[in-house]
């Protein structure tokens, strides 16, 4: 599961697209958190390495971290990260402050990154750097860096609403210094690589946010079939079946729209507004589902003793990471009219 996508040749399992959505769904579906751990490692760091990186960079860290263990004989998975959003900028990626400068056969790295998941468990970074500031966007290039390089540590671990098993924190770079080998494609294509892999992101996170949604749904249905109200199970009842009903629709429908982002990216095609949409409703279906879920149990929704106040704090964060619905809603408004434009 940790090199799902990943080519046999570099050790990984060579499955497609929508394996993976399944995968997340049903992972997801368990614990939100060990679903967006196994995201952010296939969909952000993985995949910009194993398809803009050179056949080296695959060898030391892509082969390595498809789901085998650390050297140290700790028995503990390699990990990597991906350090993309700052202190100053969340949805503006084009705005990086980081900077690389070159010295010699080194990149010399400094800057902090912020809400980065899998902070506290990765060995290895993706991290996006200004290497030349006159060119704007144009001007930010990719590299690879190793967390025990000199000059590099983290922040505290984030107190989060949800996903709390998750780490979440600042990777922080003070004169870190990398070879020029650990660059990712060419410079300047940073901007490219980082929006190309937030589509397959996406893709990831909406089997996410479907994997809470099935949660919501199990705990509801189950709950409603329990729980006796009026002399029999509240199941019966027309309002408890209408929630149940509107949550399976919504999940249901979102789950299509996931699987077919998958399936276009599998076949090689364009799929940035199909990930966009998918990311949008299965995550806006999520929420729903999770709340609807606490109605059904009502004050069992809202103590700890039932998952669903779990569910409810997992939820919230997919609306907002790897895009928030904000930005979901420009992706697809933008590639709708420019399609429009094209047409007149």
């Amino acid at each position: 599961m940790m090199g799902i996508n990943v080519s046999a040749d570099h050790n990984g399992s060579e499955l497609d697209a929508l394996s993976y959505a399944i995968a997340m769904e049903e992972i997801s579906r368990g614990c939100a958190s060990v679903g967006v751990i196994m995201s952010a490692h296939n969909s952000l760091y993985l995949y910009p390495i194993d398809a803009f990186g050179s056949d080296e960079l695959k060898e030391r860290y892509v082969a390595p971290y498809a789901g085998h263990e650390r050297d140290d004989g700790n028995g503990k998975l390699n990990i990597g990260c991906f350090g993309l959003s700052e202190p100053g900028n969340g949805s503006d990626a084009g705005a990086a402050s980081v900077t690389a400068t070159e010295d010699g056969e080194e990149w010399i790295v400094n800057g902090t990154k912020a809400w980065i998941t899998n902070a506290h468990e990765a060995s290895a970074a993706i991290v996006f750097a200004t290497t030349d500031k006159s060119l704007k966007h144009k001007g930010i290039s990719a590299f690879v860096v190793p967390m025990d390089a000199p000059g590099f540590s983290l922040g505290a671990k984030e107190e989060k609403l949800g996903i709390r098993a998750s780490s979440t924190s600042n990777l922080i770079m003070d004169n870190v210094r990398i070879p020029k080998s650990n660059l990712i494609g060419t410079p300047g294509q940073g901007f490219k690589i980082a929006m190309q892999t937030l589509d397959g992101g996406r893709i990831g996170v909406a089997g996410q946010a479907l994997g809470i949604a099935s949660a919501s749904i199990d705990c509801a249905a189950k709950y409603a079939l329990e729980r006796r109200a009026f002399g029999k199970p509240i199941a019966e009842l027309q309002s408890v079946q209408n929630m149940i009903s509107k949550m399976v629709v919504a999940r249901d429908g979102a789950r299509l729209l996931t699987w077919r982002a998958a399936m276009l990216k599998d076949d090689g095609e364009r799929h940035t507004r199909e990930a966009a949409v998918a990311k949008l409703a299965a995550s806006e279906a999520a929420t729903m589902c999770a709340h609807q879920a606490m109605q059904v149990l009502g004050g069992m929704g809202y103590v700890s003793d039932m998952p669903a106040e779990r569910h409810y704090r997992d939820a919230r964060i997919t609306e907002i990471y790897e895009g928030t619905s904000e930005i979901q809603h420009l992706v697809i408004a933008g590639d709708v009219l420019k399609e429009y434009k094209q047409s007149y």
